[in-house]
């Protein structure tokens, strides 16, 4: 919970709290009670005066010009003297289910207690003073004990922090201040049993605890004995009534009995907030139109129908005498001002049905459902996946390439289990056909996190609407389509980066605005490794390589896998424990990060050679090699060249009788090359080095001429 408070009670700047139990402000010593309040009231005094209610300003205290926007909890004052040795015991009697948070002691010595809500209560200014009643009746706070401030409940109050901070309850369910809530729509003094409860269910109740004693159908207009008063007589002397019992023996004492009189309160309470749970659970409204959530999908609905479902639903559609509106009404009311959102989303990576993003209240649609780890991980119990796994990459190093791909899945599935924003690479599978590289992408990495989606023609460009992507964690891009939907691998590269980089997406559907989602999922492309495949894959230089994972599957890899049926069962009986084994394994030093991405980029060395070699850059590194031997033709002794690139294009001309080399007539995709292969020089001493100086506002190159960088024609066996 969140309390706001001030220094002093001349303050107007709110401070932020969760727990003040926490805090430990002593007070000075004071001769009279007048000292304290003038020290109160000091605007050098630096101390804690607390709210559970939240200005329209959260940064400022409640005013007249910032009147209450949200209820975070209920604060009681009792002043009078108080037998601490007893008053836990009073208190749970008086309280039942709806126990304070907690209780604390105030200055002057006196009891106070703290309803902690279980979540903010959205409400307007105006309701709050009848709000303020509702509750006040609901938490019995008049009879707690002797004593009860009124102006506690005064939104403009500020407590003195206190002393003795005691948990005696928990947080406050949302259905017993929705309650409160529901009523203060009505505008009407709070009223006690004359929530109409469906007949069916009273008769229920009726047939529970009384039925020895009540003889055919309970139902309006029927007659019976008082049920309730068990003093032995059986002689008819009451009727059923909607709202209870109207009598007409003089043993009932008075001419109605509620049924809160009849039942207890606690009857007509559970009913309620039944009642209230089912209705804020299931309706929206935009502040246009209402919406229903069949299955976690958003169905608008029109009003008349919402009148007709509340009416279902127990809701009485009349309005009771003294009651500015019906039960209908109020419960719109409640949806209308409770359950207002301004956007309907999926928001895959947050657990709150209600999210708060920029100003914007989202309706968070998402139905993922990541796999529930098993209680045990061994491998004994994944027998299939392990053993495959470590077979499946490809070792350039000294530690096992599964290890990455471990350490890289391992933050996805947590991300995804607790709900978390946790950034990470974009994971690119290159390697042989049939060897199980959309099986792991399809089945089991999207498997763990709740499903995939195909993003080809997303991050290729070819479509801006990416509503069914927004709908997972998982963005999978297969080896069949890659290589003809990444025609421009500059345009693919963008996206991909943005994908990786940005912790939210535009989550745009046909026919609707774009909304601006949080989404932290991962990329994942498979690749062949032909030369069209890999012409696809990003370009690694500098700002890109650490946004991705390229992992090299092994030439030798099984390609003898079960038939699908049995494979799929297999991975799905599997995963579970697949998924504990990664929440309890230790990721090794040298692969932790503590970057954004949690984990250590690694990128194959034949990969990234294989996407160099196949890509458009290395168009420029054959330009580049030309001029190196025109350059050594006419000075031997030449080791560098030096120069502008516009001073690299005409003397390349110059080499060809003034004609084009190539692409050599587009400077900007000259430059792209350069710089790719400047970046792919420092991992790589077989590259002709070629090095970059900035100078004047533009860059001055050095291109090694020297002939041991020549490009070698392959050895032919």
């Amino acid at each position: 919970m969140t309390y706001r408070y001030i220094k002093n009670l001349r303050n107007s700047d709110a401070h932020k709290s969760s727990d003040l139990s926490k805090l430990s402000h002593p007070i000075p010593a004071f001769k009279t009670k007048a000292e304290y309040r003038s020290w109160c009231a000091n605007i050098n005094t630096d101390h804690v005066f607390y709210s559970a209610l939240e200005g329209r300003a959260p940064s400022k205290r409640i005013s007249g010009e910032n009147p209450v926007n949200k209820v975070h909890g209920i604060v009681a004052d009792y002043d009078a003297p108080v037998n601490w040795n007893g008053i836990d015991v009073k208190i749970a009697a008086m309280c039942g289910n709806n126990l304070p948070t907690w209780r604390t002691k105030t200055y002057s010595g006196y009891l106070r207690l703290v309803w902690e809500f279980e979540s903010p209560l959205p409400i307007s200014p105006e309701m709050f003073g009848e709000f303020s009643k509702q509750i006040k009746s609901i938490l019995n706070l008049k009879k707690i004990t002797a004593g009860f401030d009124e102006t506690s409940l005064n939104p403009s109050q500020y407590f003195e922090l206190g002393v003795d901070w005691t948990k005696i309850g928990l947080p406050l369910p949302k259905a017993v201040f929705t309650t409160a809530l529901l009523k203060a729509a009505e505008k009407s003094p709070p009223q006690s049993g004359d929530t109409l409860i469906p007949i069916d269910v009273v008769s229920d109740k009726v047939l529970s605890d009384y039925g020895h004693r009540w003889v055919g159908d309970f139902d309006i207009g029927a007659r019976g004995p008082l049920f309730w008063i068990d003093d032995g007589i059986d002689r008819e002397g009451c009727q059923v009534s909607e709202e209870g019992m109207i009598c007409y023996s003089d043993r009932a004492g008075r001419g109605f009995m509620s049924w809160a009189d009849i039942f207890g309160q606690n009857f007509v309470s559970a009913y309620e907030q039944k009642k209230m749970g089912s209705l804020l659970d299931e309706y929206w409204f935009n502040g246009k139109k209402f919406f229903k959530l069949l299955d976690n999908i958003a169905v608008e609905i029109p009003r008349e129908q919402l009148v007709l479902e509340l009416r279902q639903m127990g809701f009485c559609p009349k309005q009771k005498k003294g009651k500015p509106l019906s039960e209908v009404e109020a419960a719109i009311l409640v949806v209308s001002n409770q359950n207002r959102i301004t956007e309907i989303a999926p928001v895959v990576f947050s657990k709150e049905r209600i999210v708060e993003e920029s100003g914007n209240r989202i309706l968070n649609t998402s139905t993922v459902e990541p796999v529930e780890p098993a209680e045990d991980g061994d491998p004994q119990y994944w027998p299939f996946i392990h053993a495959w796994l470590h077979q499946l990459f490809e070792n350039s190093t000294s530690r096992p390439t599964v290890e990455y791909f471990f350490a890289w899945l391992k933050r996805f599935y947590e991300a995804i289990l607790e709900r978390e924003t946790r950034q990470g690479q974009a994971l690119i599978l290159v390697g042989p056909t049939n060897k199980g590289k959309s099986l792991l992408s399809n089945r089991v990495i999207s498997g763990l996190v709740g499903g995939f989606s195909d993003a080809s023609d997303y991050l290729s460009g070819h479509t801006k609407f990416n509503k069914d992507l927004g709908r997972v964690a998982s963005w999978v891009i297969d080896d069949t389509t890659s290589a003809s939907s990444f025609q421009d691998q500059r345009k693919a590269t963008e996206l991909i980066k943005r994908a990786v980089a940005n912790p939210r997406i535009e989550y745009m559907a046909k026919y609707a605005d774009s909304i601006s989602i949080p989404w932290a999922g991962r990329v994942i492309m498979s690749l062949n490794m032909d030369a069209n495949s890999l012409s696809v894959i990003p370009a690694l230089d500098s700002s890109n390589r650490d946004k991705l994972m390229a992992l090299r599957v092994s030439d030798n890899a099984t390609s003898n896998f079960p038939p699908n049926k049995m494979l799929e069962a297999t991975i799905k009986s599997e995963l579970p424990h697949f998924g504990k084994w990664l929440l309890d394994w230790k990721v090794p030093q040298e692969i932790e990060s503590y970057g954004r991405f949690g984990v250590t980029s690694f990128i194959d060395v034949s990969v990234s050679s294989a996407a160099y070699d196949n890509s458009s850059r290395s168009a420029v590194a054959e330009l580049v090699e030309f001029f190196a031997k025109k350059c050594r033709g006419l000075n031997d002794t030449l080791r560098t060249w030096e120069g502008t690139l516009t001073e690299f294009q005409v003397t390349l001309h110059d080499f060809n009788n003034g004609r084009n080399v190539g692409m050599s007539n587009n400077l900007e995709f000259v430059r792209r090359g350069m710089s790719a292969l400047e970046e792919a020089g420092k991992a790589n001493s077989n590259i002709r080095p070629v090095k970059s100086v900035g100078q004047g506002g533009g860059k001055v190159w050095t291109i090694s001429v020297e002939e041991k960088y020549d490009i070698l024609p392959a050895t032919v066996s």
